[in-house]
């Protein structure tokens, strides 16, 4: 080192001479000293100084402080090594005055160099990112280099490398062979699988040949029964144990098996598998289905099998489940806002119509599966899929009141669709998000989702999804007392669904306008429209609809002196919803049915009610229902109920 002089930006930065550290004075000068020192060799712009030095906007004396800066630099370094070059300066050391310039990526013994994070006493610029960024890439190089040399003896290196930088699949590789080399043949094959999660998660892509080569010896080097077999597959038999891996939905019905062969008849295949212990049963579930399930280890092995992963055949499982979805959701009470428009492949499943018979219960089966499945389409990068999917839910879920996979499954798609670029699917995703937001009283969240459907809805000229993206507005504005804006969102929503003769809509859009006319106090006109909507329901047998309009004109003829009237009706409407399954609806009911008396039977009705609100995250309702049984109750329950009704109306947004 020529007279002593080092520099030092691999860890803290320090200036030394003759061993000796020398004090740079201030921290914007330690800071140009540092910037100068990641570029070495290279000019620095005086503008990129500036930008260095004072990330928040420079002061008018910005480029005078840093000539001074450098002036000051100078007397530290040298002349000799720090230089005006227009536009800027350079600084040029000698050799062996900078580490990270002897840092070498093919010499271990360099490590010794490295004291930390690049100049990490200073405040980081994003200006260095690209700077440091490589010298930590050439610092873990130098250490996987070593650990090549030892690597049983680096283990627990190698196991920081792979930390560091999950998707470098060499560190894998030498920590997949120390852990097999120490004995550790377990944690080997765990660490494949999660170097598989990483590069799928991040990259979306399997392991490369090499890690998959060691991962299959590892499992095949005791013959377990089963796994030497799976390793012989080929054809249509190693393609269905690949899809199965892939699908990851965990126990499937056989069908699953027909559309990953792209067969209607699958027993010969999944006789195949079984004869070789490549499948194994998972029982009967609710429907009378058997399923089946890969057992652990050949599910670890299946990726590796010969043969092209073939995204067709997911697709296949993924539109086979969409089919099913479909037919169920038609035939549920419930009925939903979309776009009028089927996008995805659908695969016809042999008996479909037979799996589906009972749709509640079919959903309630495969809940886990589609859950899995849209979150897989949307990893996948299929967008189609996973809202069309998602979507087919919501039927169910709005229902039997599973928010909370109706929110997570339509997110999940919503994102998906976002990074596609497609537009439909963003429409329909917010419009159903939007719907959620709407019973977890997430009014501005609702707003906004409902709002942004209809701008792209109307982009892309599909007046059906405008319409129903104003109804939900509709009833945002009513819920808030901004009832003219709620007649002016439905009455556009009115204009299409006559225009189109759907009387499903028309009847859902009189039955809201009834409820702003309540809202405004206008009996007579919330009769009229409530009227209206039920003879258009009756007209096309839709029993949900006519459940909720009974029940709205119960509340109204209540309101209007008629308490015979109001409990007939309410009590009817009670009747539809259990009937539908429909315990939103008959929690609403039992709410309201409960002020006709101060009873036992008025606290047990209020009770189901809090419960079902509390499921389904509908806090307005809860907290309503909560100071109602506040006044019921005279004990110590009383003063509880009153104060979770307080803290409930507190979390509502307005």
């Amino acid at each position: 080192m020529s007279d002593g002089f080092e520099l030092r930006i691999l860890g803290p930065l320090e200036l030394v001479r003759d061993g000796v550290t020398v004090t740079v004075e201030g921290r914007k000068p330690r800071q140009l000293l540092a910037t100068l020192a990641l570029h070495h060799g290279r000019t620095v712009s005086v503008d990129h100084a500036v930008e260095v030095l004072w990330p928040d906007g420079p002061p008018r004396s910005a480029v005078a402080n840093v000539h001074t800066y450098v002036s000051y630099l100078r007397g530290l370094l040298g002349d000799d090594r720090l230089h005006r070059r227009p536009p800027g300066y350079r600084l040029q050391l000698g050799d062996g005055e900078l580490d990270a310039a002897r840092f070498d990526a093919d010499d271990p013994g360099s490590l010794r160099l490295w004291r930390g994070f690049p100049v990490e006493n200073l405040p980081q610029s994003p200006l260095w990112a690209a700077e440091v960024d490589r010298l930590v890439e050439r610092w873990r190089s130098v250490r996987q280099a070593g650990a090549a040399a030892d690597p049983a003896g680096r283990l627990e290196d190698l196991r920081a490398l792979v930390a560091e930088d999950p998707l470098r699949e060499d560190s894998w590789l030498l920590l997949m062979t120390a852990l097999e080399a120490t004995g550790r043949r377990a944690e080997a094959l765990a660490a494949y699988v999660r170097a598989r999660r990483a590069l799928a998660e991040e990259l979306g892509v399997e392991p490369g040949e090499a890690l998959r080569a060691l991962h299959r010896s590892l499992l095949l080097r005791d013959e377990v029964p089963g796994l030497a077999g799976a390793a012989r597959l080929d054809g249509e038999a190693a393609g269905v144990l690949r899809g199965l891996a892939r699908l990851g939905l965990g126990p499937v019905p056989g069908w699953v098996v027909g559309a990953l062969a792209d067969r209607t008849s699958w027993r010969s295949v999944l006789e195949t598998l079984h004869t070789r212990r490549l499948v194994r049963d998972h029982g009967v579930d609710a429907l009378g289905q058997p399923r089946l399930a890969l057992p652990v280890l050949v599910g670890l092995l299946a990726p590796d099998l010969p043969g092209v992963p073939d995204d067709a055949a997911v697709r296949r499982v993924l539109g086979g489940y969409l089919a099913l979805a479909d037919r169920a959701a038609r035939t549920l009470p419930v009925r939903v806002f979309g776009p009028g428009a089927l996008v995805a492949q659908r695969w016809p499943v042999p008996g479909g119509d037979v799996l589906t018979a009972d749709p509640v219960a079919w959903f309630t089966a495969e809940r886990d599966s589609l859950v899995a499945a849209v979150g897989l389409a949307a990893r996948a990068g299929y967008p189609d899929l996973a809202w069309e999917l998602a979507h087919a839910l919501v039927p169910w879920c709005d229902l039997v009141g599973r928010t909370t996979d109706w929110e997570r499954t339509t997110r999940a798609a919503h994102a998906a669709c976002r990074r596609a670029g497609d537009l439909l699917g963003e429409a329909v995703t917010l419009r159903d998000l939007g719907q959620v937001h709407l019973y977890r009283d997430r009014y501005g969240a609702a707003t906004e989702a409902f709002g942004r459907s209809r701008l792209l809805y109307a982009r892309l000229g599909n007046p059906r999804g405008e319409a129903g993206a104003c109804a939900g507005l509709g009833a945002v504005h009513r819920i808030r007392g901004e009832l003219d804006e709620a007649r002016d969102c439905l009455g556009r929503s009115l204009a299409f669904y006559s225009a189109d003769g759907d009387r499903h809509g028309q009847a859902y859009v009189h039955g809201a306008l009834g409820a702003v006319a309540l809202a405004g106090g206008d009996l007579r006109a919330a009769a009229d429209a409530l009227l209206t909507g039920l003879r258009l329901a009756g007209e096309v047998d839709d029993a949900h609809r006519t459940a909720h309009l009974t029940h709205q004109l119960g509340v109204v003829r209540l309101r209007s002196g008629d308490r015979a009237g109001a409990l007939a009706a309410m009590g009817a409407a009670l009747e539809g919803f259990a009937a539908l399954g429909d315990a939103h609806g008959e929690a609403y009911c039992l709410t309201d049915l409960a002020g006709f008396d101060r009873t036992v039977g008025a606290v047990a009705r209020l009770t189901r009610a809090w419960e079902i609100f509390e499921r389904i995250g509908d806090r307005r309702a809860q907290a309503r229902t909560a100071r109602r049984l506040g006044e019921l109750h005279t004990n110590a329950l009383a003063a509880a109920y009153t104060s979770e009704a307080l803290r409930l109306q507190s979390t509502v947004d307005s």
